[in-house]
């Protein structure tokens, strides 16, 4: 399947969407830098088997810095989330447990890709956490995605956002990135509602330096959607 930086190979590969731009930092429209990817030969590529979008800034220190705050990030909710009672952490998923939100080990830095122009690796970026409950994988991850109004798919690296996957790959069944950059702010019963069975992405009101607060909104993530698979 592979990668493509071609923007007509990735229109006609996703029905219409093509790369736009990288956001780092909290996009309120007071010191966020910006990162125009979305001219053919700037650093973004399509991944063909997930149907997931990468955007790079093109400045390599500030994807280490993106690299390593999120490394750091991760590890920190890992360990926050070991004290957690309806937390399971496993060493392999043969051991899945549907009474508990299981992370297997292995998985616990999942992502990164090789671009398919440049042919460097940005290993750090587009990591996630995946916990696997019930039959379904539910995803933290510490970039949020959106679509804008001109069908461009954008990404705010150091922002919060959840999403539940039936499947192995959030959008497998089509791109399911929110068309908002905005917090999902008591929207989430709307949102399990509208995409029952589906896969879909929530942004959470949380700070992305919140630990305490991100574990919270994604038990609460959820379970909330657990609530809607038996109704």
């Amino acid at each position: 399947m592979g990668m493509t930086n071609d923007i007509d190979e990735i229109m006609r590969e996703t029905g219409g969407y093509k790369p736009g731009k990288a956001f780092i930092g909290c996009f309120d429209g007071v010191g966020v830098e910006t990162y125009g990817v979305d001219t053919i030969g700037e650093p973004a590529v399509y991944h063909k088997e997930s149907k997931n979008f990468h955007i790079f800034p093109s400045n390599e220190e500030k994807v280490a810095q993106i690299s390593d705050s999120d490394k750091r990030l991760r590890d920190k909710i890992i360990n926050y989330c070991q004290n957690i009672e309806c937390f399971k952490f496993i060493e392999d998923k043969g051991e899945l447990n549907d009474d508990k939100i299981v992370i297997c080990k292995k998985d616990g830095s999942k992502g990164g890709v090789v671009t398919s122009d440049r042919k460097r690796v940005a290993n750090g970026l587009y990591k996630f956490l995946p916990f696997y409950y019930n039959g379904k994988i539910y995803n933290i991850n510490f970039m949020r995605f959106y679509i804008d109004k001109e069908n461009k798919v954008n990404c705010i690296f150091k922002q919060i956002q959840f999403d539940r996957t039936n499947i192995k790959y959030v959008n497998e069944d089509g791109i399911c990135y929110p068309k908002t950059y905005q917090n999902h702010v008591n929207k989430l019963d709307k949102l399990i509602q509208d995409n029952k069975g589906k896969n879909f992405c929530y942004n959470p009101p949380v700070a992305y330096d919140d630990i305490e607060g991100i574990v919270e909104k994604f038990i609460g993530f959820v379970k909330k959607c657990e609530e809607y698979e038996t109704k």
